[in-house]
């Protein structure tokens, strides 16, 4: 892919839409191209994260394994972003990513994304921002669930003594 093409695809990421053009090229030319085969592995569950993928082409799935149980999380395709806490912190990876066929990501380490945002303070601003409504409405709809689940009428009450 050429560099115009690699920063389409970051504009396509809705993560990186508040980027201005210059960040996305800055992203672009420091990003690695990775391409995988059908089966291969991106990353496994619990290994420590070092970066985010862009999948540019194919089809990604994530899988948990628990007691020996296989369980298919999702499927990503073109313009999905994998790992994407991985570009702040890092931290156990909670799922593993496999090819389900050729597929090519780009390849996106935090300090690199560090160092871009660093450059474009602006951006770093509304990033944060997007940030922290995604987490704020996350945790609004978690504590929605705890009300329905530990709120409920069908729910016996505790008796007092």
């Amino acid at each position: 892919m050429s560099l115009e093409q690699d920063v389409a695809a970051l504009q396509g990421v809705p993560t990186f839409e508040v980027l201005p053009p210059e960040a996305l090229r800055s992203l672009a030319i420091s990003a690695e191209i990775h391409e995988l085969k059908a089966g291969d592995v991106l990353f496994r569950a619990g290994e420590i994260s070092d970066a985010g993928y862009v999948v540019l082409s194919g089809r990604i799935e994530l899988v948990t394994e628990q007691a020996g149980r296989r369980r298919r999380l999702c499927e990503l395709l073109s313009g999905a972003l994998v790992g994407e806490t991985a570009l702040f912190v890092a931290s156990p990876r909670p799922a593993t990513a496999r090819a389900l066929e050729a597929a090519t990501v780009l390849r996106i380490s935090r300090p690199v994304f560090v160092r871009v945002l660093e450059g474009f303070p602006e951006a770093a601003t509304l990033l944060r921002a997007q940030f922290a409504e995604r987490l704020e409405a996350t945790l609004g709809a978690l504590d929605a669930l705890r009300r329905e689940k530990f709120d409920s009428p069908s729910r016996p009450a505790a008796r007092r003594r």
